[in-house]
């Protein structure tokens, strides 16, 4: 008994080891992120940074959907299966292949549609060649987060920080002055970011193909692993909604300005995202692992554990975020002030989720895709309909008190089917 608890001990050890490890990438990642903000917003004006975010927004979703839930369906096939790297990588060969061709859809939506959804919609002809530029890099957009889970899966952090957190902030700074320097066009800042995204696709491939691939057996057929991912692709892109659906309304509904502000106050607010992901990152191919191997105790334990860790890590930063968050928020613009009411509301709802745990994944990783897919498919509506009835009276702080509810029957819901699912909370 004793080895199996030095066992467990050691275990998580490496778990919070290796969670310490990508937050530190990440709060790398999150500070240049904050200086590409400060740098937009500088150099480019607020209102440049509002399109590029709500622009940015919809080159994700549509990323996600395209991707069509491979992403995290690789994590779930190498965790649950135990596969070597290169059934791994044989199984990303597909997913390449088959993103490849549907990426072709995206690439006509935008190329046609550019002049519709920028005037009709968003009602700003600035938008269109945003929207040219997402035309063109879309299947980069798609890689990028297909090679980034690949890391994930095979359990190579260190690849997936460096690009995740390093590169394409990097590539994205120098492109940013550059693009400056030459006194480009305010769409440049994003074609920076898309240029930046080329580059790191490029190194991301160079690292994970060789020149002389070893010979591999496919451990599953496409149509198997497009049946896995298509409830992934729906839970992911809803959840992705979700977290930015606010964004898209306001860029609806309110003037460029209001979605730079909200969207800096968003991005400061969501600080304490940090450590739920960092110890994501680490526990989801574990979980899958465990799950797949049917060693249910010490799934049970490490979830407990986990969450218990991102609850103690995650108080102390938004305590600090709601405190300086005036402070904090003058360090991109002076009337970035004007979202320090969101950034409260938006800091709660990320207290609310650590205290909860991984709630998306844990259910994902353990067969219940779909019951996530659905709760995350019902808060998506019910998001939408708040921010549709929130943002006439209230503006910035109408789109994050709609956040805030929904976030809040999104994990009340998820700790239910957990419960019922697995047959615990996800807290001791």
């Amino acid at each position: 008994m004793a080895n199996v608890n030095d066992k467990e001990s050691n275990s998580f050890k490496k778990v919070i080891y290796s969670s310490g490890v990508n937050f530190i990438f990440r709060v790398f990642g999150l500070l240049t992120s904050f200086l590409t903000t400060i740098i937009i917003t500088r150099l480019f004006g607020l209102d440049t940074f509002g399109n590029y975010s709500l622009v940015f927004t919809i080159a994700q979703a549509a990323a996600m959907i395209f991707a069509l839930g491979i992403p995290s369906a690789l994590i779930k096939i190498v965790g649950n299966n135990n596969l070597n790297f290169l059934q791994a990588k044989k199984i990303l060969i597909k997913a390449i292949k088959i993103t490849a061709g549907i990426s072709l859809i995206p690439i006509l939506v935008f190329s046609f549609g550019a002049d519709f959804i920028s005037t009709e919609i968003f009602k700003s002809e600035e938008l269109i060649n945003y929207f040219l530029i997402i035309t063109l890099s879309m299947p980069l957009f798609i890689f990028h987060e297909i090679f980034l889970y690949f890391f994930i899966a095979t359990k190579k952090f260190r690849q997936y920080n460096l690009f995740m957190f390093v590169l394409p902030n990097f590539f994205l700074i120098v492109f940013l002055y550059l693009f400056y320097y030459f006194n480009q066009p305010e769409y440049y800042s994003f074609l920076a970011f898309a240029v930046s995204i080329l580059v790191v696709v490029t190194l991301e491939a160079i690292t994970i193909f060789e020149l002389n691939p070893k010979k591999e057996t496919s451990f599953v057929s496409t149509r198997e692993l497009v049946k896995i991912a298509s409830p992934l692709m729906f839970s992911g892109l809803m959840l992705f909604l979700l977290n930015w659906t606010d964004v898209i309304m306001l860029g609806i509904m309110m003037k460029d300005e209001d979605v730079g502000i909200y969207n800096v106050a968003y991005k400061v607010g969501s600080v304490g995202y940090l450590v739920i992901v960092s110890v994501n990152l680490i526990i989801m191919p574990k979980m899958a692992e465990l799950y797949g191997q049917g060693k249910m105790l010490e799934l049970k334990k490490l979830i407990h554990n986990s969450t218990r860790l991102i609850a103690v890590l995650s108080i102390p930063i938004v305590l600090v975020l709601i405190f300086f968050r005036e402070f904090i928020l003058s360090l991109f613009d002076e009337d970035a002030i004007k979202g320090a009411a969101s950034l409260i509301i938006v800091a709660l709802g990320v207290l609310f989720s650590a205290v909860c745990g991984n709630i998306d994944q844990i259910l994902n990783m353990t067969n219940n895709e779909k019951i996530f897919r659905n709760i995350a498919f019902g808060c998506f509506f019910v998001n939408l309909v708040l921010n549709y009835f929130l943002i006439p009276y209230y503006g910035i702080e109408g789109s994050a008190l709609a956040s805030l509810i929904t976030n809040v029957i999104l994990n009340a819901v998820g700790l239910y089917y957990v419960k019922k699912k697995l047959g615990f909370y996800t807290f001791a």
